[in-house]
């Protein structure tokens, strides 16, 4: 769709709110603009007056979204100005925590990542603003798409409020994806595991056979992971849930930490620990250190990552993502996240920041927000695919343009996934065409692992006071068996016992409760 047109669809919307008045209140965030309600003399937008609101987002690699092309089209196509306190990936959560404990907080939080457990506490404060109605009155393509979805629920606090708005992609896997070296593989003649005990022999012939045939036998690091272990739980013969920790077994939800198949699960790992088959960084280093070892050399068999060039770099297609060992099981998203923008009490004017949010839910949207600028930051091909353009100022790649000039990026942002994402030029960009071959291969294989379970606004209470200290334990007791600290059968008990001091039996009560209303 082009730009006009998406200008017209907008300005529409914007015009039931009475759009051109006056703007949402700052608070008492530094943003550097005028006071709010003022009338913008900004070459950036269209002739007229129009509204201005803070916002704090995550950047794009270090790109702030002010300066980002597809930004301020978006805001040019409804003559808004939104002043964006950018700030990178590793701070983000700290500063969110920081501007709500201080009230110091913006109109807006965009690319913030707030999980469920966060839009309830500050939704039932009154600090995010309840959304359900403001979205079927001002956000049509928005409600058109849940409808179509039957997404509603999903969105849904246990009070029946929406707090957030979601990024709506494909079904996509719940974590991240164990990726390992089919060229390697094919140098020692091996098949990809179809099983924990084969993926153990695998690791163990990249430790001892020279896998990437560099005549030293010794420099391989057969599997590493960014500080937890759980994603091979994805592989298991039952449908992980990371969030609650259970799975659907038989008909039945189990709380995994405290059933036997979790015990096995931490001695089959600590077996690959014990014998140099995992990484002995693997419980400290977080995911750039990962990535440092994985462009320093071709020494990595396997890792966890959402895509292989995240860690080994673009070009590197020796990865698979490794096939799940069974149909069904497999951990996967609907494709519906919350918490991508949510908007605050600060806000004198929500329903324009609605209405303004909404033109990222048609394919016109979704393509701004996903791939910029027809002929600035992408281009159409003869053949219906389309490709990058890196011969501009925004940038001589492909991960420089995507950070300066899209929406996309790090954190999960308000939009669609355009249909075209999908005829992406596999000669123009193979890393991201074979990224998303590989993970339709998981999804297929995969399902939700859970119904959409609600709880009161007292056992969401409940959950996060318990599961806090208990996830942390868990984790603890988990790289204590793993590390040698610990053994297992001598532990195991004790440990059943401290998590039921800790409350476990509250815990599943509270979720077998839930699953239970949700299955009737």
């Amino acid at each position: 769709m082009k730009k006009k047109e998406i200008m017209g669809r907008v300005a529409a919307v914007m015009l039931t709110v009475s759009f051109f008045v006056s703007g949402c209140a700052a608070g008492d965030v530094d943003t550097g603009l005028e006071e709010t309600g003022a009338v913008l003399e900004n070459a950036e937008l269209s002739p007229g007056t129009g509204m201005k609101f803070t916002a704090l987002a995550g950047m794009n690699g270090g790109y702030s979204l002010n300066d980002n092309l597809a930004m301020k089209v978006a805001m040019q196509n409804a003559n808004i100005l939104i002043d964006f306190r950018s700030v990178l990936g590793d701070d983000l959560t700290e500063k969110r925590i920081l501007s709500l404990a201080s009230g110091n907080y913006p109109d807006m939080f965009f690319k913030t990542m707030f999980e469920g457990t966060d839009l309830e506490k500050y939704g039932k404060q009154g600090i995010f603003i309840p959304l359900e109605d403001l979205i079927r009155k001002y956000a049509p393509n928005l409600t058109a798409r849940l409808d179509e979805m039957d997404g509603w629920d999903y969105l849904k606090a246990s009070d029946g409020n929406i707090y957030s708005f979601p990024e709506i992609d494909r079904p996509s896997p719940a974590g991240a994806v164990l990726w390992i070296n089919k060229r390697w593989m094919d140098n020692l003649g091996l098949e990809e595991p179809a099983d924990f005990e084969e993926l153990y022999q695998v690791l163990k012939a990249f430790r001892d056979q020279d896998a990437n045939g560099n005549k030293d036998p010794g420099d391989e690091i057969p599997l590493s992971m960014a500080g937890s272990v759980y994603p091979l739980l994805a592989y298991a013969d039952y449908g992980y849930d990371y969030i609650s920790r259970t799975a659907v077994i038989d008909g039945e939800l189990v709380y995994l930490p405290t059933d036997g198949r979790f015990k096995e699960f931490i001695r089959y790992v600590a077996r690959l620990y014990q014998e140099g088959l995992l990484d002995r960084d693997t419980f400290v280093q977080q995911r750039k250190q990962l990535e440092a070892v994985g462009r320093s050399g071709d020494i990595l068999g396997a890792f966890d990552c959402q895509g292989a060039f995240e860690v080994v770099g673009r070009g590197r297609n020796d990865y698979i993502a490794l096939t799940p060992f069974q149909e069904g099981t497999y951990p996967i998203k609907k494709g519906i996240t919350l918490g991508a923008a949510v908007i605050t009490n600060k806000c004198r004017h929500p329903e324009a920041l609605v209405a303004w949010l909404d033109q990222f839910y048609d394919e016109a949207g979704g393509i701004l927000a996903w791939m910029g600028v027809e002929g600035e930051t992408y281009r159409m091909n003869e053949d219906g695919s389309w490709g990058w353009i890196t011969d501009k100022e925004y940038g001589k790649d492909v991960s420089a343009v995507r950070a300066c000039s899209t929406i996309q990026g790090a954190q999960y942002h308000p939009s669609i996934q355009p249909k075209l994402w999908d005829a992406l030029s596999e000669a123009e960009d193979p890393d991201e065409v074979y990224l998303t071959q590989e993970h339709l291969k998981i999804v297929g294989m995969g399902a939700v692992p859970l119904p959409i379970m609600k709880y009161s606004e007292a056992e969401g209470g409940e959950i996060l006071a318990l599961s806090t200290d208990m996830n942390a334990y868990i984790d603890r007791y988990v790289v204590q068996v793993v590390t040698g600290d610990l053994d297992l059968e001598e532990s195991w008990e004790e440990y059943l016992k401290v998590l039921q001091t800790m409350g476990v039996d509250r815990l599943i009560e509270i979720y077998q409760k839930a699953y239970e209303e949700t299955a009737k």
